[in-house]
Order: C-alpha cells, then structure tokens, then sequence
C-alpha cells in the first residue's frame, strides 16, 4: 500500500491529477467475531475483500488491507466524487451480499463505514494528508451513526 500510494502520489503530482483514497472499516467486526468465532470472522474479510477487488477496475486501482478489518482503496486519476460512488457501489455490494451480523448495532447484516478523500497532489509533498483526511472521513462516518460514506476533499 505505502509503495504504491507514493508512486501514484508522485507521478500524479507530475501530471496535475486527482488521485482519491477510500478507507473502509467493517462495522462491529470485533462483535462479529465474538459471535460467530474467527473463522467466520476470516471467511467475512475475504467476502469484503473480494468486493472491494471488484470495484476497483481498473490496473491502477490498488486494494489493500490497512488493519485488522480495515481496507484501503486507492484511486489514480479519480476525482472525490468519482470516489464517492465508488465506495457508495462498494457499499451497496456488500448490503446486497447480506452477511448476517447479529452483533451489528446498526444492522442485521455487515455493513462498512467508509472514508473519501481526494486531492490534485502538490509537487514536493507526500500523501500523509491524503491519508489524515480520509481517517477523519472515516471518523466522521463512524460517528454519524456508521454504514454510511463520508468525503473530504483535501484544501492544500
């Protein structure tokens, strides 16, 4: 992920191009393994993975696990509203998938909180912001009551 969010990073500062990322975390995951045990837990992250490899389209898109459940999605030459709907269709797959999750507080089944951030990276500097913003997106998402996406975009 590091590798290749600061080669994007570079390369589309060059280029003068939106370059979004999307971090994802799956609501109540540590519930959800209380529940149904690790195995499970295991057999969800490769269902949500497997979701998230599938949004990201095209060769440049990255996937990648950012934690214990969660994901990053990086988006070369992608607007924040491009992102956007991207991590809504990440979202929605995931719904209609319909993993049950009955430690969920938010729903019977899984669900993701998602964070956006997008920027036309400036020369000479390095992606943390980008990362800083979506965290704080992800945040927000988590806060306003989770299984919900929520963007920022990045005022350099």
């Amino acid at each position: 992920f590091d590798q290749a969010l600061q080669q994007e990073w570079k390369r589309l500062a060059r280029e003068q191009s939106p370059l979004s990322l999307i971090l994802c975390d799956i609501d109540f995951f540590k519930a959800y393994n209380d529940t149904y045990g690790h195995q499970a837990g295991d057999e969800c992250l490769k269902q949500v993975a497997d979701i998230l490899r599938k949004a990201a389209k095209r060769p440049a898109d990255v996937v990648a696990r950012y934690g214990g459940e969660e994901f990053v999605v990086i988006l070369p030459n992608t607007s924040l509203r491009g992102a956007m709907q991207v991590a809504e269709s990440i979202r929605s797959k995931l719904k209609s998938r319909a993993i049950v999750h009955e430690g969920s507080g938010v729903s019977k089944f899984v669900t993701l909180s998602c964070g956006v951030a997008g920027v036309i990276p400036p020369p000479k500097t390095t992606p943390e912001r980008l990362i800083a913003e979506a965290d704080q997106a992800l945040y927000k998402a988590k806060v306003e009551g989770r299984d919900r996406v929520v963007g920022n975009l990045v005022e350099v």
